[in-house]
């Protein structure tokens, strides 16, 4: 499969997740609002959610892929199951050990994480309650992650890329089925986290056991391979731990926010992950294999091809959505929560924390398309530090603003940090010679700013000929919605192709083309 191609195959299975991702968060803002349930909530799935950026998708993946991909490519399907056995065995250790020791000391460790819960006593109660039935989650989703590697490496990316959507619909299912049967439907949220973990390793140990990857426990040996694998994941590992710490401390600090603002950020965060997984996942996820291989058979031009092309398509897909999120912030938030305990009130303040966190929307995604060019290079350390430089202004700035501009503050500081983070990246990739700005890539940035603003103006000029109607019931407002994102969407397209940033011919070249 060329490039273009795999993101679009991830990024549909991904919009599939994410809608069903919708109706979740739909329907927790229905049962629980933006009260003190919902808060713990919040908290109850970001605790496991933390450790998944070490143990699954971060700094394991970062880590695995390039090692697995490359013993495929150069030793085989036997070596590269050997290699895969010897980690899982370890693995399954570790992840054991953790979730023992959480458990046990959660009463204990959750006023440390969150003490401004302890001014609210029901948000503390049901933080521990949710956290304890969410956390081993991280089990089942490091497993995920490890088969997932395995059958993304083998380009079967439709499978894993589809295991999110059925984890979603199993909390949809169990939410629905039992949101009345416990003494807080946040309770029916929290088992369908659960639940939703053991259905996505499922979905991808199914496929990869047929495959011949149904991996043995063995006993661990500590070979070249192994070594190597701990040796990269290292200070990957180290720099998800910097992450990991500025995770807490911005808990920490949200704990301290007014009851509701953490939801507000969760909400406003569900809508900017939409176009930020399904674009800057999908991108990381069929780069990295892509690129690892590349890299390893020593074919630099193409190994930049796929990066140039994978900054194109993703920028392409990226600044139009960043720009229907900041300037269409209301409209979304109200059609997509304002019902049962949600509130006009809550649908404003979650728009304005919206529009602070699209500003980032395209520094999120470069960050997942330059990370991936160091990590098929297996070098894990230098996204380390650009990262530690993003969170000290992520830190800085969340202390300067959370006070007077609250949930806001924090939001725009998170996107500019995630801004430096990305230019760091991208600066470094240039120094060392990995980041090549031909004459195809100058142009379509120069000609993407041009109908990008072009594309403000249209939807500036959509949005005030149609308020009135937004002020309608919630069919009207859903069809008028519709109709702005449709019109700024072919006007961007539009616009694009009028200023030569990418031609209709040249996109239908870029699925068709192989690498």
């Amino acid at each position: 499969m060329n490039l273009a191609r795999s993101i679009t195959t991830v990024g549909g299975y991904t919009i599939g997740s994410r809608v069903f991702g919708f109706v979740r968060e739909v329907l927790t803002a229905s049962f629980l609002g933006a009260g003190a349930a919902a808060d713990a909530l919040v908290f109850a799935i970001k605790f496991p959610a933390i450790f998944r950026r070490l143990f699954a998708e971060g700094a394991f993946n970062a880590s695995f892929v390039p090692l697995f991909a490359g013993i495929l490519a150069t030793k085989g399907k036997e070596e590269a199951r050997t290699f895969a056995e010897q980690i899982l065995t370890l693995w399954v250790g570790v992840l054991f050990l953790l979730i023992l020791l959480i458990e046990l000391f959660l009463p204990t460790l959750m006023p440390l994480l969150v003490p401004g819960f302890a001014s609210t006593p029901d948000r503390l109660f049901y933080a521990i309650e949710f956290s304890r039935i969410t956390f081993p989650f991280i089990f089942f989703i490091s497993l995920t992650a490890l088969y997932s590697g395995i059958l993304n490496s083998i380009d079967k990316f439709a499978i894993v890329a589809s295991s999110p959507m059925a984890g979603n619909l199993v909390i949809i299912t169990i939410v629905l089925g039992f949101y009345d049967k416990f003494f807080s439907p946040g309770l029916a949220f929290a088992w369908g986290v659960m639940a939703c973990g053991i259905v996505q390793w499922l979905w991808v140990w199914i496929p990869s056991f047929k495959e011949g990857m149904g991996l043995r426990f063995v006993w661990p040996q500590f070979n070249s391979n192994v070594t190597h694998f701990f040796k990269i994941l290292a200070p990957a590992a180290f720099g998800s731990g910097v992450v990991q710490i500025n995770l807490f401390v911005g808990a920490f600090i949200a704990s301290w926010l007014p009851t509701g603002a953490i939801s507000y950020l969760n909400y406003a965060d569900r809508l900017n992950q939409l176009p930020l997984s399904v674009i800057g996942v999908a991108v990381s996820t069929a780069l990295l294999p892509i690129l690892s291989r590349h890299i390893r058979g020593e074919k630099w031009d193409k190994a930049h091809q796929s990066q140039n092309q994978a900054i194109e398509f993703s920028m392409f897909l990226t600044l139009p959505a960043a720009l229907a999120l900041i300037f269409l912030a209301d409209p979304f938030v109200m059609i997509v929560f304002e019902r049962g305990a949600f509130t006009e009130h809550d649908t404003r303040a979650t728009a304005l924390t919206l529009q602070a966190l699209a500003v980032g929307l395209p520094a999120y995604v470069l960050i997942k398309v330059f990370s991936s060019s160091f990590f098929a290079r297996q070098d894990t350390r230098t996204p380390v530090y650009t990262a530690c430089a993003g969170i000290v202004v992520d830190i800085g700035l969340s202390l300067a603003l959370m006070g007077s501009f609250h949930q806001i503050g924090i939001a725009f500081a998170t996107a500019v940090a995630a801004w430096i983070n990305a230019m760091l990246l991208g600066y470094l990739l240039w120094r060392q010679g990995h980041l090549v700005f031909e004459d195809r890539l100058k142009k379509f940035s120069s000609r993407m700013i041009l109908a990008c603003g072009g594309t403000i103006v249209l939807l500036k000029a959509l949005q005030f000929s149609v308020h009135p109607l937004l002020l309608g019931g919630e069919f009207v407002r859903g069809f008028v919605v519709m109709g702005l994102v449709s019109f700024g969407l072919a006007g961007f397209l539009f616009l694009s192709h009028v200023m030569g940033a990418l031609k209709f011919h040249e996109l239908k070249l870029m699925f068709s083309s192989r690498v």
